[in-house]
């Protein structure tokens, strides 16, 4: 590895929130008599930001409600759902120990908002394990745009050409790519043409550990 730093992507590479992102937009969504899958919610909303989420089902559907209520109601129930059921991915403790002992700065860049951030940090119990944080939030663009991995490389005082960047989703890897960054896709579905995009791919962290020892 010739690289500085590692920036991770937050949900599905760090913790296991993509069913409990679908879960709470399906019981959101109920609210208003409104039936949606966990395919169309992987095809739809997979890797945004909340407000682009929520703008998507405002957009698909009458709801009758303004984007930034939805945006709270999803994010209530995730949070919830984070609390009581986060689980880490494989690997991910491993992962982290392996790029710190090597001397590389760990940094996070999600599409998610602060709030949910520290939900999936207290659960999993990882402030001391990354030295940026970064959410989409501050940005005036979501991903796939590339604003937090720049920001991110930014805060780390690196190039964006010295950062080796971990993503699960085709959103989260065109925003890397589009950083001029070494993107690795790590996600049991990385076989998938979609995600030929990403320099190497993966299927779970213990992998790209594996590969890079």
């Amino acid at each position: 590895m010739n690289k500085k730093a590692v920036i991770f992507d937050m949900d599905g590479v760090i913790i296991d929130s993509e069913p409990l992102w679908q879960t709470a937009q399906i019981e959101s969504l109920a609210q208003f008599g409104v039936t949606i899958t966990r395919q169309e919610c992987e095809q739809l909303t997979m890797g945004k930001r909340i407000d682009d989420i929520a703008k998507t089902w405002c957009d698909k559907y009458p709801l009758g409600i303004d984007p930034s209520d939805l945006e709270t109601m999803i994010l209530t129930r995730l949070c919830d759902c984070i609390s009581v059921e986060g689980e880490p991915m494989a690997g991910v403790y491993r992962a982290l120990d392996f790029f710190i002992e090597r001397g590389m700065r760990v940094a996070l860049a999600t599409s998610s908002n602060h709030v949910v951030i520290k939900a999936v940090f207290d659960r999993l119990k990882l402030w001391d394990k990354f030295s940026i944080i970064c959410s989409a939030e501050d940005e005036i663009n979501g991903k796939p745009h590339p604003d937090v991995y720049l920001s991110a490389a930014k805060a780390l005082f690196v190039e964006p050409d010295e950062c080796l960047v971990i993503e699960d989703s085709f959103t989260g890897l065109t925003a890397a790519t589009r950083a001029n960054m070494v993107t690795y896709l790590v996600s049991p579905a990385y076989q998938e043409q979609k995600f030929e995009i990403a320099n190497r791919r993966f299927e779970n962290l213990n992998q790209v550990v594996d590969a890079l020892s």
